[in-house]
């Protein structure tokens, strides 16, 4: 895809095709950005040991 000129653009978050591929922002500053916090693991679950 990097070097397609069809897919020039794919990494704004408004094209087309970026949402529909449901692509995620990979800018730094979005590196250590929550998403979808209403799926969190439950912090009090506790982890299972095999």
């Amino acid at each position: 895809m990097l070097f397609d000129d069809r897919l020039d653009g794919l990494e704004d978050p408004g094209s087309e095709l970026n949402q529909a591929m449901g692509m995620v922002n990979l800018a730094p500053l979005d590196w250590f950005s929550e998403f979808d916090s209403d799926q969190a693991r439950d912090a009090d679950r506790g982890f299972r040991n095999p």
